[in-house]
């Protein structure tokens, strides 16, 4: 394939005579050390380098049976897999041209790229060869499938590696066939200064521009730099959650471990409970990042200290005191007074790397605070791709660090002198040389020049200044958008593409809290209310379909002006947020009322839901779903046909934080392709609905089955055995809890109704002395073995108490932000044979009647065979009334009823359940049936019935 480009000198390219086949010979040396962790459904699979190094080779001996030459160019358009990491390193080991695409990009995107480079291969997955075979002409493409591990079929991955790797270069197919052995033909000898990967990247106008790169222009950075600084540690794991199609995770988050012998982690999937497992289970230690996603992480851990609006302003308390004493001491307190943070995300986690897009000092700060190390990079495709790194001992957070050794950065001043004259500290457009600088862009020789300056530095189009040895980064000199995630988007084609739509004059694109909005500018044609805006709303979304999900408009603004330009046609970029500001204000104030009596369409039975939108608000999972979105987005009006993209902002990341608060919330786990198909919140319920039903994916784990990979080190510790020394301070608060109950002349009733084994109590819950009441009703032997569900807004309420409750052997349960993790802790106990008292009311009674009991007991105990009790306490709240801090004296009974199994609950439940609950599920059924049992105690305690011996 003939590059047209235009070359510019580099200095380091002829001094080391090393490529990325060099760095590949090297992982033979380090045989089983393992190189590539990557997790599936039910369990995760390891390569060791020297397994990792052998099918890279085999695979390059595919490839070249198949017909790669060296300069070859094969297209990689499919997700991150270790399949797509060895197909890649076996191209670059050959002497071919990798090209790393994204695919969600456009059809249209597709057969450029493909067209451009001259792609001979394309590895892809089956739903991607779909596309490859609608999209793309060209006849003598091959596609070979990554997804696919048939040994015997022509189009796996694994057939070209086994097939072709075993029987390499045979030029004689007699000898061949015959078994004969034949030398393979040497190795394409490639150098330095060979293009190895081609990024394409956005251009100005048009179609992506491509970027190929060298042997010299990564390996500069890996071996010069990475290698050489304290920033990756020998005993690291790092974790790759993001796309190989940039650079910045190719090459700092895969290659960069893979010099110095690392292994890298590599998660199922970019959902919130697959990135936890990752971590977790992979020993993680090292996360590579974009902003973005470090946000996401951040407003986790925020959500979860905000739950209780104190414990929430302490929390902002100690970060401040934290951030002050790592910026003025450097000292990473944070990492002690937030361990149960460290615990809970990772307790192995130390650094965060960040790159891809600017993270905002604000954010910087409080990672930081919070005692993690944060190493920040700046850099373009262009430059392979650091130009400048943020150190984590660097405590200069508004700046992108100092230029990377072997690079030359300059500032020159803009040439729009009304603009150079606003910069209080001359700030122009950032341009650098040195190794690492691309030479050019793919058969583009005009675009090519326009990216260098007539002396040979390459122009980044970000403006930005240097103080000292810092380089600062202000914002952007061309019109390009660089989103938090990493991505670029260049907004004039599709400014251009929506000011076609029908109600639309014009359309300019900007960042708005860190997400993609539009200015609007309506044609006249609609009406200026809310009919008019609603109309816009639907051809935006209708535009976004198909379309990359960062290219997705999140919101938007109606103003009635023109949008500002300058003499020669061009938005005034910079005038663009001020006015979409005062835009969104008035339609807040014009709308304020316009809404309020509405019925939601997400109501239950309401006479506008069609028949099937009210048979799915009839699920269970639906209406928790519903309910759980009304919640979380309370300045939105949220009915079925929300969009959660253009209505609710949320974007490709932030579905990271919602499958792990939609798995904790109604335990259906989503999997990136139910995510796909979601455009309204009625597909969101669907896919609650189905995953909640066991379609959430083959092989989908269950938090109750499988309680391990639900809870974290943190978590696990309160279901671990008490130490010997906590057995004795057990025993001293046991006979203390004896001494206290005394007055109150406890007596039991119905206790040879216990098991002789494992056992559920399940009490009524009327008084904060109940817990003390059953304490004094079972044997210390019994005790010993029993461990308590809690709410942790009391148990874990401070210090005191949590040692207190951790004597106890007290399960800390959050139903409202944590009820499958407190479900899985349950199941935890019972897995490890303890007895469990749960009290099934979820909450205390004010009143002294029984309240009807939460579905999260029949779940618990939906397919387990551990014997129920039902549980009556009889005038504790006599003993301790609610609103009382000290307790009367007053006689207390505690009826134990007979034991019985979930399955005989669940069938009481459907024989007794009543018109209105015979549709309810078989937890709730349980629950219905258990209620019934604990209220026949009562009745019997308070003289209404009498014991009937079964």
């Amino acid at each position: 394939m003939s590059l047209e480009i235009q070359p510019k000198e580099q200095k380091a390219s002829t001094e080391n005579s090393r490529t990325l086949r060099s760095l590949i010979d090297d992982f033979d040396s380090r045989g089983a050390h393992p190189a590539l962790i990557s997790f599936s459904a039910r369990s995760s699979d390891t390569v060791s380098y020297g397994a990792f190094y052998q099918a890279i080779k085999n695979m390059a001996r595919g490839f070249a049976g198949r017909g790669l030459i060296k300069g070859d160019s094969v297209v990689f358009f499919a997700p991150n897999s270790p399949a797509w990491v060895i197909s890649c390193l076996s191209v670059i080991y050959y002497g071919g041209l990798a090209v790393p695409m994204d695919s969600q990009q456009s059809d249209e995107v597709l057969e450029h790229i493909v067209k451009d480079c001259q792609a001979k291969f394309i590895c892809t997955d089956a739903k991607g060869a779909e596309r490859v075979a609608r999209v793309c002409k060209k006849k003598d493409l091959k596609i070979i499938l990554l997804d696919k591990d048939d040994e015997h079929a022509e189009d796996s991955w694994k057939n070209l590696a086994v097939t072709h790797g075993a029987h390499t270069h045979k030029s004689d197919v007699a000898a061949a066939s015959s078994g004969a052995y034949v030398e393979p033909l040497p190795w394409p000898e490639i150098g330095p200064g060979d293009f190895t990967l081609l990024f394409y990247t956005s251009g100005t106008t048009g179609m992506p521009k491509g970027a190929p790169l060298t042997h010299a222009n990564i390996l500069m950075q890996l071996e010069s730099v990475i290698a050489k600084l304290d920033l990756l540690r020998p005993a690291d794991r790092v974790l790759l959650p993001l796309p190989l199609f940039h650079v910045y995770p190719l090459n700092i988050g895969l290659f960069a471990p893979l010099v110095m012998g690392l292994p890298v982690v590599m998660p199922r999937s970019l959902t919130g409970p697959e990135i936890k497992r990752a971590i977790n289970q992979g020993q993680v230690t090292v996360i590579i990042a974009v902003p973005r996603l470090i946000r996401s992480l951040y407003q986790a851990i925020e959500k979860k200290f905000y739950a209780n609006k104190v414990v929430g302003v302490l929390f902002d308390g100690l970060l401040a005191g934290c951030g002050f004493i790592d910026n003025n001491c450097h000292t990473k307190l944070g990492k002690f007074v937030f361990s149960p943070v460290h615990k809970q995300l990772g307790p192995t986690l130390r650094m965060f790397t960040s790159g891809g897009a600017p993270i905002e000092p604000a954010l910087a700060a409080k990672i930081r605070a919070l005692g993690f190390d944060l190493a920040c990079g700046y850099g373009l495709t262009e430059t392979s791709p650091l130009l400048a790194l943020r150190m984590p001992a660097d405590n200069n957070i508004d700046s992108a660090g100092e230029p990377i050794p072997g690079v030359e950065v300059r500032i020159v001043p803009l040439e729009d002198k009304e603009a150079q004259g606003k910069s209080k500290n001359g700030e122009g457009e950032v341009q650098a040389r040195g190794p690492n600088v691309f030479s050019g862009y793919l058969n583009l020789p005009d675009k090519t020049k326009e990216a260098f300056s007539a002396d040979g530095w390459f122009r980044t189009g970000d403006l930005g200044y240097l103080k000292g040895k810092r380089l600062y980064i202000v914002g952007r000199a061309s019109s390009t958008i660089v989103m938090e995630g990493g991505e670029k988007i260049q907004p004039d084609d599709i400014e251009e593409r929506l000011s076609k739509l029908d109600g639309i004059e014009e359309v300019a694109l900007l960042q708005r809290d860190h997400k993609l909005v539009a200015l609007v500018v309506p044609d006249g044609k609609v009406p200026a209310d809310k009919g008019g805006r609603d109309a816009i709303a639907n051809h935006l979304k209708e535009a976004a379909k198909g379309a990359a999900s960062y290219l997705a408009v999140t919101d938007f603004a109606i103003t009635e002006g023109a949008l500002p330009r300058t003499n020669l046609g061009k938005v005034k970029r910079f005038e663009l947020q001020e006015i979409y500001d005062k835009a969104k204000a008035a339609e807040k104030s014009a709308n304020a009322d316009a809404n309020r009596g509405e019925k939601s369409a997400g109501g239950e039975g309401g006479s506008s839901l069609s028949s099937a939108d009210q048979a799915l608000m009839q699920e269970p999972s639906a209406q928790k779903c519903m309910e759980w979105l009304k919640g979380r987005y309370l300045d939105h009006d949220i009915t079925l046909e929300t969009n959660p993209t253009l209505d609710l902002g949320i974007d490709s990341l932030e579905w990271m934080n919602l499958t792990m608060e939609l798995l904790e919330q109604t335990g259906a786990e989503l999997t990136e392709d139910a995510i796909a198909r979601v455009t309204t919140v009625r597909d969101l319920l669907n896919e609650v609905n189905q995953a909640g039903e066991g379609g959430g994916g083959e092989g989908k784990l269950s938090p109750l089955e499988d309680p391990d990979d639900y809870i974290d080190a943190k978590q696990r510790q309160f279901v671990e055995p008490l130490s010997p020394g906590q057995m004795k301070q057990s025993r001293l608060l046991y006979d203390f809890c004896m001494r206290l109950m005394q007055p109150f002349e406890v007596e039991a009733i119905g206790r040879e109704n216990l098991p002789a084994g494992q056992f559920v109590l399940t009490p009524n819950h009327a008084s904060y002395i109940d817990a003390f009441a059953i304490v004094a009703a079972l044997p210390y032997a019994r005790l010993q073995k029993t461990q308590w569900a809690g709410w942790v807004g009391i148990a874990y309420a401070n210090p005191l108490f949590a040692y207190l409750s951790r004597l106890g052997q007290v399960i800390p349960i959050d139903a409202k932000n944590s009820l499958l993790t407190s479900l899985a802790m349950a199941a935890m106990a019972l897995k490890n044979g303890k007895n469990l008292v749960w009290f099934p009311e979820g909450e205390r009674t004010l009143d002294g009647n029984l309240l009807p009991f939460k579905a999260g007991i029949g779940k618990l105990l939906q397919k387990s065979e551990v014997p129920i009790v039902p549980c009556y306490l009889k005038d504790t709240a006599r003993a301790l009334p609610p609103g009382r801090y000290f307790p009367v004296r007053h006689k207390i009974k505690v009826y134990f009823g007979q034991p019985v199994t979930a399955a005989v609950l669940a069938a009481e439940g459907k024989k007794n359940a009543g018109a209105k609950e015979k549709d309810k599920s078989v937890p709730e059924l349980t629950a219905l049936a258990l209620h019934d049992r604990v209220e026949a105690l009562a009745k019997i305690a308070h003289g209404e019935a009498e014991i009937v011996q079964k």
